[in-house]
């Protein structure tokens, strides 16, 4: 339920309510909301406090920015107020003057003429006299709403200069060492703080991007700075570099090798803060006020009431109620600023962190044994930055256990929580489960858990985060050994019921320290986050045991099991893996080629004359496995879709004896194979899974190749082998068919071939060489597709969100648009997160981050500017956006950087492309 504080006016106070944020009801006012509104007062210009209002009031320079920022049209009202001049307004009195924050950052005075009542609102807020920012002024008041990010008494910053000079002093001797100082600061604020401690030092600085452009928006303010250009990695050494904290991980950073980093945060007070920012130093500098500054706040405005906002609001309140004020936490969210946060308002805070090393991290955990060692040795592995030392840190580990613990940890470190080839399907704990259950343990309202889970991004932090608020944290609790992990996992898949997986995930948590549960969550939610995934286990297990690294990983995959895997490895019988029915395989996959003649060029350079032809079908690879009246279906993730195809089961259940098949399902009604848009109609959404609903829509298999029969492996045969099997199956109906092979000896052929499988409505050619195995996983030159490329369209990125995995610092997933030629609305078309490269992603994710009008949950609402060109396989009408089409397989192709917003294609023109009637 969303907590809801509206606090009714007594004794001549301002009303205060807080339904999503704050809002003075009399006024018709919020104050810095992150959505828009009729009218809103706006402290400051950083993207989590812009948002587009009717009306805003801010100060002048926070305007001034704001445009430059965020693309606000010159025709947005905005009431910029000169510092202390008082403005009537509707009854009111308004007056700002400086907070301190950051530049042009302001608190708003509130006086209700009618009767004299006042409010402060601080928005962010320092007292200390920074470099860069103005100095922080306080007025009397009988409201006061304050923020109180670093609300506990140990939050007590160091004065400025002695930080500075800790900075500088590092920067002087990383630049003596023959190292490239690298300091992290938002681009907007704490960037220009150190720009202006440099401007004494005398070296030159190069800024990233984002920084360069807000500096240079600001160099007539900010008064002396030091000699600055934009940053150029060929001419680096011998400067200071100033980037944000987003950037620093880039890939042009890495580059550089001498590079050493630091992190300007007030959070760098904690213990561990480089280990936690992973960088090499961190320094207490913030623009948020201390503990002292807060109680100074209070002291000198002389509230009747107050109310507290962002951080520790319960604590701090209780503090002052404890000092004899009438003190309330508004909203009575905690915050956890970290992740992405690009120049949110909040600095970094994050769980205390792991020193590298196993037996340092051992003992934070608190566990030697069991499943808190496994828990010392992956935070370990996720420590290190090397993909070898990940490994070494592994396989060592790997090496002094017993069999049975071997098993076991090597599944749980792949992310394998369910035996290979058992009927039924996972342990069906989601995000929704793990919620109920951190509220349950922690009593935090759903507000609070969103707020937290927002700010992470990563199941693991967000569970550390509450778990920590305990008040019993599980240190004295006996051993979780491995083996009552894979019970336990059993139990919670054996489970009826969402009500029981919830009591056995809380009685598990309640056992377990905070790092220990939030690594349990990681399993659970297969989200582990060790860095370097792909392929880590089976190097650690190769190197743990001196076995070729490409035996470990068939042996993986063919047997569906990770942990046996480990097994034959240590035993040094590899060999023995061979598929297993039930337990899926990685299918084999075709590289693309975009000519008839290119096709025939890779078949000639094989030495081969004719070319073995199969039409590329429109729908879902499917493999199918059969054994003892049981049949399973997986996709080609090894995803199990079972009960979504049931003519499918029924047609092969009992008939074909021990098999695994490989194939593609296709849509059919009426007689006519349709397309995948067509199969999409028997798609449904259900706790993000694909789940298949009735309809009139139905389906065939198309058989194209067998990988087993009666347990003997065929993978090592070459294909036409496999195919005078296949030819030999007796299948059972017209529900499943084999795919027809025709033969083309020249380019001509090939063309010809593709233009009778599109004439045929599918998607073109798979060309294979006779003579080769099955290679799962691979996408070798034995298969080849060709497809030809459709249209592609230039759209405009109009909302992003935070990636996954490795990008999970960054924004990566894009939604887009294109425009209404009619209405001259933007229609939103599609969603990618592919084809771009790392350094083209994290150069955008700055470009978003400055434009940002709006936070929508995890999603931010952009400036309309940023142009992709988007290629795709095919354009359908489709409910699903908008626009009233779809996209399949969406990928990026290029920037359009030559492009702007007004050059984008129309609506009209993508209804074309779909065959749809435009009028």
């Amino acid at each position: 339920m969303q907590w809801v504080s509206k606090m009714v006016a007594d004794e001549g106070l301002i009303e205060v309510r807080h339904p999503r944020g704050i809002y003075l009801p009399e006024a018709d006012l919020w104050l810095d909301p992150h959505f828009g509104v009729k009218r809103a007062f706006v402290s400051h210009a950083h993207a989590d406090h812009v948002a587009r209002h009717g009306l805003t009031f801010c100060s002048a320079l926070t305007e001034r920015l704001m445009r430059s920022r965020f693309g606000l049209k010159e025709e947005a009202e905005v009431r910029a107020l000169a510092w202390r001049e008082p403005l009537e307004w509707e009854g009111w009195q308004l007056r700002v003057v400086p907070a301190g924050h950051i530049v042009g950052s302001a608190m708003l005075h509130l006086t209700r003429l009618r009767d004299g009542a006042t409010l402060l609102y601080t928005g962010d807020y320092k007292l200390r006299q920074g470099l860069s920012a103005e100095k922080a002024e306080l007025i009397g008041a009988d409201t006061l709403i304050m923020e109180t990010t670093f609300g506990l008494p140990h939050y007590v910053f160091p004065p400025i200069g002695e930080v500075v000079g800790q900075v500088l002093k590092w920067v002087r001797e990383t630049l003596d060492e023959g190292g490239i100082p690298v300091l992290l600061g938002y681009s907007l604020g704490k960037a220009q703080e150190i720009l202006c401690a440099l401007a004494e030092l005398g070296v030159p600085v190069m800024l990233h991007t984002a920084v360069w452009k807000m500096t240079v928006e600001l160099r007539d303010v900010l008064g002396p700075l030091p000699e600055l250009k934009p940053f150029e990695a060929a001419t680096a050494p011998g400067h200071v570099l100033v980037f944000p904290p987003s950037a620093g991980r880039a890939q042009a950073l890495r580059k550089l090798k001498v590079c050493r980093t630091a992190m300007l945060s007030g959070w760098a007070l904690q213990a561990g803060a480089k280990y936690r920012y992973q960088v090499d130093e961190a320094f207490p500098l913030s623009d948020h006020a201390d503990y002292p500054e807060l109680l100074q706040t209070v002291e000198e405005v002389g509230p009747r009431r107050v109310y507290l906002v962002h951080g520790s609001v319960r604590e701090f309140a209780a503090d002052l109620r404890r000092r004899g004020y009438d003190a309330r936490a508004l909203g009575m969210v905690d915050q956890f600023e970290l992740g992405l946060s690009g120049d949110a308002a909040a600095e970094d805070a994050v769980p205390e962190a792991m020193e590298v090393g196993v037996e340092v991290a051992a003992e934070k955990v608190g566990r030697v044994n069991g499943f808190g060692r496994w828990v010392a040795v992956c935070e370990a592995a996720a420590g290190e930055s090397s993909r070898l030392k990940k490994q070494q840190v592994l396989a060592q580990w790997m090496r002094e256990l017993e069999d049975e613990d071997l098993q076991v940890a090597v599944r749980l470190v792949a992310g394998q929580l369910v035996e290979p080839g058992s009927a039924g399907g996972g342990l069906q704990v989601g995000w929704a489960l793990v919620r109920r259950v951190l509220m349950d343990l922690t009593g935090c309202t759903e507000a609070a858990y969103r707020a937290v889970s927002r700010t992470q991004n990563d199941a693991g932090r967000t569970a550390f985060l509450m778990l920590e608020k305990r008040r019993e944290n599980g240190e004295g609790v006996e051993e979780w050994m491995l083996a009552e992990v894979a019970r336990f996992l059993g139990l919670l898949r054996a489970a009826t019921g969402a009500l029981a997986r919830v009591e056995l995930v809380k009685a598990r948590l309640a056992k377990l320290n905070s790092l220990e549960g939030s690594w349990l969550v990681r399993v659970l939610t297969g989200d582990l986050r060790m860095g370097a995934k792909e392929g880590l286990v089976e190097e650690a297990v190769a190197l743990a045991f001196d076995q070729p690294v490409e035996a470990v990983r068939e042996a993986m995959m063919l047997g569906g099991d990770p942990g046996r895997a480990a097994l034959l490895a240590r035993a040094g019988r590899l060999g023995e893996a061979v598929p297993q029915v039930f337990v899926p395989i990685k299918v084999m996959l075709a590289s693309p080629e975009e000519t008839a003649e290119g096709i025939w060029s890779r078949v000639e350079e094989s030495g081969e004359m004719v070319a073995w032809v199969e039409d590329k079908f429109d729908g879902i690879r499917a493999q199918v496995h059969c054994a003892g009246g049981r049949v399973e279906i997986f996709t080609r993730d090894m995803k199990r879709i079972t009960e979504q195809f049931p003519e499918v089961v029924t047609s092969l259940a009992g008939v074909l004896g021990e098999v695994i098949l490989d194939g593609e399902i296709i849509a059919y009604a009426e007689g006519k194979k349709l397309s995948f848009f067509d199969l999409q109609k028997r798609l449904g959404r259900r706790d993000q899974a694909d789940l298949f609903v009735p309809s009139a829509v139905t389906v065939r298999y198309v058989v194209f190749d067998v990988l087993s029969r009666n347990g003997e492996s065929l993978l090592r045969q070459p294909l036409r082998e496999r195919r005078a099997v296949l030819e030999g199956l007796a299948l059972p109906s017209d529900a499943v068919q084999r795919v027809e092979v025709v033969w083309a000896r020249s380019a001509v052929e090939v063309e010809a071939a593709f233009l009778a499988a599109r004439g045929r409505g599918n998607e073109g050619l798979i060309v294979k060489s006779a003579g080769s195995g099955y290679a799962p996983g691979r996408r070798g030159k034995a298969w080849l597709k060709l497809k030809k490329a459709f249209a592609t369209l230039d759209v405009v990125v109009v909302r992003v969100e935070q990636g996954h995995g490795k990008r999970s610092h960054l924004l990566s997933d894009y939604t887009y648009a294109v425009r209404d030629e009619e209405s001259g609305e933007l229609r939103v078309i599609g969603k990618a997160y592919s084809g771009l490269t790392d350094v083209e992603i994290e150069e955008l994710t700055q470009v978003f981050l400055e434009q940002t009008v709006e936070m929508k949950g995890r999603q931010r609402v952009v400036v309309p500017q940023v142009v992709l060109e988007i290629a795709f396989d095919s354009i359908q009408a489709s409910d699903r956006h908008d626009s009233g089409l779809a996209l399949r397989f969406p990928r990026i192709k290029a920037i359009r950087r030559d492009k702007g917003v007004a050059e984008i294609d129309t609506l009209k023109y993508a209804r074309k492309l779909a065959g749809v009637e435009v009028g």
